[in-house]
């Protein structure tokens, strides 16, 4: 499996927010943010200030940011998978750099653009974005609190998180083969 993004491009960008701590993103947000961007709808323009707080993101960044986006939208356009930068494991806890925190980086990128992702079917948007609003801990609705309690399921999900990411990819940018699939699966009945 090829990489989503250039080293060099990566150390760029990963090197300018490890300089800034306090308001930045860390790496594994940062990533999750260009998943949600690279798989979702269409980008609103100058969503890279969203990486760090009241600063303005240097135009290389950007277009660093701008170019590793746009590989993983390359990527999950050629049917790859996109590797995460941590362990697909929801209770790991470190600091910056574990599933909840790709999670909320995900729900970053969702809403740059909010609006355009929930002009589609909004009930089958929210079911595939509930294990990235689940495992960010981002909701304080009592009920995915009683969703977490069930470690099983939420194991599941946190699992099925890199197909989930092409899944949704499909959904916006190809959604001809989603209604291919579903009358694949009605012939074989």
């Amino acid at each position: 499996m090829s990489q989503p993004d250039n080293p060099g491009l990566r150390q760029q960008v990963i090197e300018y927010l490890d300089a800034n701590p306090e308001t930045a993103l860390t790496w594994t947000e940062a990533h999750g943010m260009l998943c949600a961007l690279a798989c979702g709808p269409a980008c609103a323009s100058g969503w890279q200030h969203l990486l760090i707080e009241e600063d303005q993101v240097p135009n290389a960044i950007a277009d660093a940011m701008q170019a590793l986006r746009d590989r993983m939208h390359a990527q999950l356009g050629l049917g790859e998978t996109l590797p995460l930068p941590c362990r697909l494991d929801p209770y790991e806890d470190n600091e910056g750099k574990d599933l909840a925190s790709w999670c909320a980086g995900f729900v970053t990128g969702v809403s740059a653009n909010e609006d355009a992702w929930h002009t589609n079917d909004s009930d089958q948007v929210f079911q595939m974005l509930l294990p990235f609003l689940l495992i960010s801990g981002l909701d304080d609705d009592p009920e995915m609190d009683a969703l977490w309690q069930d470690t099983r399921l939420v194991r599941q999900m946190a699992l099925g998180i890199p197909d989930l990411v092409e899944e949704i990819f499909l959904f916006f940018h190809a959604p001809e083969l989603g209604d291919d699939r579903d009358e694949d699966d009605s012939d074989e009945e």
